[in-house]
């Protein structure tokens, strides 16, 4: 597998790259897009109708944004595994200590995307309770208010952070 990788990216390292930076463009700029499309946006409606209708739209965008969430997860695995043995050796002793900041920096950056994916489940499963049949319509107003005021917004301060690390890393390597 760590010859597979290798191979992939002293090869196709342009391309790996520009898929993890698309699936990043796509999730983070859809995400502003909805916030600020689901805003203000049908302030006149009544408040059950736009509860319901805001819940499909964030639901129809997260179907089409789990294909490009699982592609940037894969590049970014081929991305620092690749980069790992530039860090530290098989045994785990330092190699370089740039290249082992670089690697933290790497593994820091994992994780804001990971309570980004946490974070997104967190809004589908709001998201699946507001739109569910048996729910009055306050509670599924209250739930659509804490999605489009706080989570949403949340991922895309993560995402603005994560994307300028990418931008830092790439700078570094």
């Amino acid at each position: 597998m760590r010859d597979f990788i290798y191979s992939v990216m002293q090869d196709y390292s342009l391309f790996v790259i520009f898929f993890h930076v698309l699936g990043a463009s796509v999730w983070v700029g859809g995400m502003i897009t909805l916030w600020f499309l689901t805003r203000e946006s049908g302030s006149q409606v009544p408040i059950e109708r736009r509860a319901t209708g805001r819940a499909a739209l964030y639901k129809k965008f997260f179907t089409f944004l789990s294909p490009f969430i699982i592609l940037l997860f894969i590049t970014a695995l081929f991305m620092a595994l690749g980069y790992k043995d530039n860090a530290i050796d098989a045994n785990g002793f330092t190699l370089d200590l740039k290249n082992l900041e670089t690697y933290k920096l790497i593994h820091t950056k994992g994780s804001i995307w990971t309570i980004m994916v946490m974070n997104m489940i967190f809004m589908i499963w709001i998201l699946t309770k507001a739109s569910c049949k048996l729910c009055k319509t306050k509670v599924s107003a209250d739930c659509m208010w804490l999605v489009g005021k706080y989570l949403l917004p949340l991922n895309i301060l993560l995402g603005l952070v994560g994307i300028f690390l990418g931008v830092f890393l790439r700078s570094t390597f």
